[in-house]
């Protein structure tokens, strides 16, 4: 089979679905004071035209597999990314747009870790005692990798 093809219309469509489904559901959200990360660019036009015009990089109208590949990673990406940012509002129980010590000893990788959790100052990259998303992000990075058996 050859690494590059034409995408489907439909498999193309399936693409530009899930984006729009994840921007939608983002907006039926309600309202919080937290600050929400913009949008990523591959985000702001969830049209299989818009789509297949970022994913072609060499913009040569077709998709190569390599092209392919590395477009829907992106897409599952930003699905990661909401998800996190979901969570990180739900433990923001005080709506600061941070999360703080108190909230930080609720967080589920925390929890699971137990005394060998790391303190919150280890992620606080700017020392003022709350994790804004960014930081929260760098934590469940660090918590979640496994633990390299030894």
């Amino acid at each position: 089979m050859s690494s590059t093809w034409k995408m489907t219309g439909s498999a193309l469509a399936l693409a530009a679905a899930v984006l729009a489904t994840s921007a939608a559901q983002a907006q039926t959200k309600p309202a919080t004071t937290a600050a929400k990360p913009a949008a990523p660019a591959n985000q702001q036009a969830a049209t299989p035209e818009a789509m297949f015009g970022r994913w072609d990089k060499d913009k040569n109208n077709v998709l190569s597999m390599t092209e392919f590949k590395n477009g829907w990673q992106e897409v599952q990406a930003n699905m990661v990314l909401r998800q996190l940012h979901e969570t990180f509002v739900a433990m923001d129980a005080n709506k600061s747009g941070a999360i703080e010590s108190s909230e930080y000893a609720g967080l589920e990788l925390v929890k699971r870790a137990g005394a060998s959790a790391p303190p919150m100052s280890n992620f606080d990259l700017d020392k003022n005692q709350r994790l804004d998303f960014k930081e929260y992000v760098g934590m469940v990075r660090t918590m979640a990798k496994p633990k390299p058996k030894g």
